[in-house]
């Protein structure tokens, strides 16, 4: 049995689980970054680790070793 909560989106026209992150949710809908959530209050979970834009900004993303490993 399924049991889920689920709603209709209106941004992405289509019904969505709440039973996972926001950030799951854009991705598997293919939100456009900085699209505003119409569900945003209904979602579950915590977002751990940080966003591609924290890490590019961190230099973290442009880092290459130099000792050959």
């Amino acid at each position: 049995m399924f049991d889920s909560p689920f709603e209709f989106c209106a941004v992405c026209k289509q019904y969505v689980l709440l039973d996972q992150t926001q950030r799951q949710c854009a991705h598997e809908h293919a939100c456009a970054r900085g699209t505003p959530c119409p569900l945003h209050r209904y979602f579950t979970g915590i977002e751990f680790g940080r966003d591609d834009g924290a890490a590019e900004r961190s230099g973290a993303a442009t880092r290459t070793r130099t000792d050959g490993r």
